[in-house]
């Protein structure tokens, strides 16, 4: 795919953002089984973008019902579906036919890119599948789902067959084929390194509870290359590092008292609406403990400058602790959150903190150990755990704030001071006890990553199985849902829900990605722009490379009508 189609944007994308999505529902019990159906997997990081880009870049306004599937109380968090009319600024075959979008987010990134390089196939959500009982469609089918809420849909998907209260045939709304498009938060190749962490893991599919059949643990990019996978950059998304409240509490005193935070900040322990109050750790500090090589919080040192005689102190000093409001915890290793292999939010801090596996000799994340209480109470330091999405990433950081187990990490029941590799959209109410923490004395947000001060990000891709098998239709669907994730007016509608304390984070478009995008100086978040590109050769992104700013070549009122690469400094 050449760089051409990135810089595709979709006109009609933007002014369908004025229109308001109507009532009108349309289901497969009152409208029948659509007339295009496409199936996608991939990572979760952009699921948000994912329905919105589909809202305002495909569906006909009022036309949009999501299905979603149920795993105890999380909802999507597996198989989304997305049944809408095409939007009448699509193409023929598109334009004004009932098409059913489906995600799997099931596997993460990995598994939006590995089944495609392969050609393996996979459980994929088909609200259209027949009635167990007699092999028919009907009206029958709606048992399936319960509403939840206005145009929102929720089914339950066993393992094993149907459960209590749900229709014994929901098993039938999965079957295996392969993906015809693919999603992930960074580029591709990050992901295709045989013998990496990055190399995606196996998972089990609802239908079998097996492994996925035919999985390839030795695929390279050029096998997207032999099966003319397209690949398609689009825009991008900030990363983080979270760690418990009462650890960035420690913090918080520990800097103070070192010089780092401002001279009120002990009037003002936990406070999160103000960057300058925000802890930060440095790249080459996070690396050695990503690494494993920190293995108790007493082996990290403060010179208190806060008091005469400059004393050295321990993180865990009473006096840290105390100042901090907090109590030390039963145990003071290290904890460490990592992702499952094959997810784009372990693979970004890895390559920008670590530099792994670009650089030659880089030092590996810290393995997993094993997720047993006896190994978390016993010797082992420092402790690291491979927690399967971002819901779970969630769960692990209040499991160690609170001493709990609702994210099956961490069996010892214990509190811990730790981090996490996240999204940098998580938690934005702060209803959750646990908080991002600064890079190199930059926080999380669009603002930073456009100025250049912070690290952690990426674009992501969109991956097209080639028309001779897929169709010309489904490609050009594809293409538009990729420009659609691209484009900044779109983008800029899904980070209502990614607007932290301390500023806006979520995704954002590039100067190489959308062609009408330009930057604002100050940053604006209803411009999400940023100039800066892990831009190589071909029109494809790449994690091993430094981002460098870029024009794009669309003149710029704002600064006199030039066309020149323009960029803020902090």
């Amino acid at each position: 795919m050449t760089q051409a189609h990135t810089l595709k944007t979709l006109a009609a994308a933007v002014s369908l953002l004025a229109v308001t999505q109507s009532a009108n529902a349309l289901t497969p019990w009152d409208n029948g089984p659509a007339e295009v159906k496409i199936f996608t997997s991939g990572g979760a990081a952009q699921d948000r973008a994912i329905e919105e880009a589909i809202k305002f870049g495909l569906a006909a306004p009022g036309t949009l019902d999501v299905f979603q599937d149920l795993q105890g109380t999380n909802k999507g968090r597996r198989f989304q579906g997305f049944y809408f009319t095409g939007a009448a600024s699509l193409p023929a075959g598109l334009a004004g036919k009932r098409i059913y979008v489906e995600k799997r987010s099931l596997g993460a990134a990995g598994y939006g890119v590995v089944p495609l390089a392969g050609n393996i196939g996979l459980d994929h959500l088909d609200i259209f599948l027949p009635n167990k009982g007699d092999g028919t469609f009907g009206s029958s089918q709606l048992g399936a789902w319960q509403a939840d809420g206005a145009k929102f849909w929720k089914a339950e998907i066993t393992n094993t067959g149907g459960s209590s209260g749900q229709s014994a045939w929901n098993n039938y709304l999965v079957q295996n084929q392969l993906s015809d498009g693919g999603f992930t938060g960074v580029d591709a190749p990050a992901l295709l390194a045989p013998g990496t962490d990055n190399y995606p893991e196996l998972v089990k599919e609802p239908s079998t509870n097996a492994n996925t059949a035919g999985w390839n643990t030795s695929l390279t990019p050029a096998a997207l290359t032999a099966n003319n996978i397209a690949r398609i950059p689009t825009g991008g998304l900030v990363y983080g590092i979270g760690v418990p409240l009462d650890f960035y509490k420690v913090l918080q005193v520990a800097q103070y008292k070192s010089g780092q935070l401002p001279a009120d900040t002990l009037a003002n322990i936990g406070k999160y609406d103000d960057e300058s109050y925000i802890p930060s750790l440095s790249r080459d500090f996070l690396a050695s403990l990503l690494a494993g090589s920190i293995k108790n919080w007493s082996d990290v040192k403060i010179v208190d400058r806060s008091v005469a005689g400059q004393p050295v102190l321990p993180l865990t000093d009473a006096s840290i602790v105390g100042t901090a409001g907090v109590a030390l915890p039963p145990s003071t290793k290290v904890a460490i959150g990592r992702r499952n292999p094959g997810a784009a939010i372990g693979a970004v801090p890895y390559a920008k903190i670590l530099g792994y596996p670009y650089v030659a000799g880089a030092v590996k994340p810290k393995a997993a150990t094993a997720n047993i209480a006896a190994i978390d109470n016993g010797a082992t330091a420092p402790i690291a755990k491979n927690p399967g999405g971002a819901n779970a990433t969630d769960a692990l950081l209040v499991d160690w704030q609170n001493g709990t187990n609702s994210s099956g990490f961490n069996p010892a029941l214990k509190k811990f001071w730790g981090f996490a590799v996240h999204g940098g959209d998580r938690n934005a109410n702060v209803s959750q006890p646990w908080r991002y923490v600064k890079i190199d004395g930059a926080a999380p947000t669009i603002a930073n990553v456009a100025n250049g001060s912070y690290p952690l990000w990426a674009e992501g891709e969109v991956l097209i199985r080639p028309a001779s098998a897929i169709g010309a239709d489904k490609v050009a669907a594809l293409e538009a849902f990729a420009s659609a994730l691209a484009n900044v007016s779109v983008l800029k509608t899904v980070n209502t829900n990614a607007v932290l304390p301390f500023g806006q984070s979520g995704v954002f478009a590039t100067t190489k990605t959308d062609s009408t995008a330009s930057v604002s100086v100050p940053f604006d978040p209803e411009n999400p722009v940023v100039p800066l590109s892990h831009l190589v050769d071909g029109g494809f992104t790449s994690l091993g490379v430094a981002p460098v700013a870029f024009n794009n070549g669309v003149a710029n009122p704002d600064f006199g009508g030039t066309t020149n690469t323009v960029i803020e400094l902090k």
